[in-house]
């Protein structure tokens, strides 16, 4: 019984803090695009990219 009461109280404590773990849309953006930038690194960096199509991407994403 006290496992039963231990794991719902667990439950309800996460269901409840939910809402302070949510992100706005534009959080979300920058996010995706922190992400888009480290992994157009690498891709420089192990040469799937070159140096210029790596500066017109960076340079597009400055635009926006």
């Amino acid at each position: 019984m006290k496992k039963i009461i231990t794991t719902l109280s667990i439950f309800m404590i996460v269901s409840c803090n939910t809402y302070k773990n949510s992100y706005s849309q534009v959080d979300i953006a920058k996010e995706n695009v922190e992400d888009y930038i480290e992994w157009l690194n690498e891709d420089l960096f192990q040469g799937n990219v070159t140096q210029e199509e790596y500066e017109k991407l960076i340079k597009e994403i400055d635009n926006k």
